[in-house]
């Protein structure tokens, strides 16, 4: 079954955002990188790319194998084990994060990046 792909838009909740950015400095180690990137392809995620446009807004995209669902990339993004979404402050989440499933049928049915996961 083909990877799907999502562009998470990540907004800042108030009161908590900057947060984040301290603990970027000071929680966030190359092990801490390692484990979430453990944890994403354990749950057969893989992050491609994180834009940020400010404090307060936040753009990533992320692939996901075909057997995930909507409800599980959700629940993934949103829980304990997206150590790069939260950055060690769970379950205060400093981020509201919508996702949007990416139809690439509409644009020549091209992916937005090479697929990282092989079926």
């Amino acid at each position: 079954m083909a990877s799907n792909f999502y562009i998470v838009h990540h907004t800042a909740r108030l009161g908590v955002s900057h947060k984040y950015f301290e603990n970027m400095e000071s929680w966030w180690t190359e092990d801490r990188g390692k484990q979430f990137n453990e944890n994403l392809h354990n749950a057969g995620i893989h992050i491609h790319k994180g834009m940020f446009i400010n404090e307060n807004l936040v753009f990533c995209i992320y692939e996901a194998r075909g057997t995930v669902s909507d409800a599980e990339f959700q629940e993934f993004i949103d829980g304990p084990g997206a150590l790069g979404v939260h950055m060690g402050l769970y379950p205060e989440k400093p981020w509201n994060n919508t996702c949007h499933k990416i139809n690439p049928s509409l644009g020549g049915s091209n992916p937005p990046f090479e697929p990282y996961f092989e079926d």
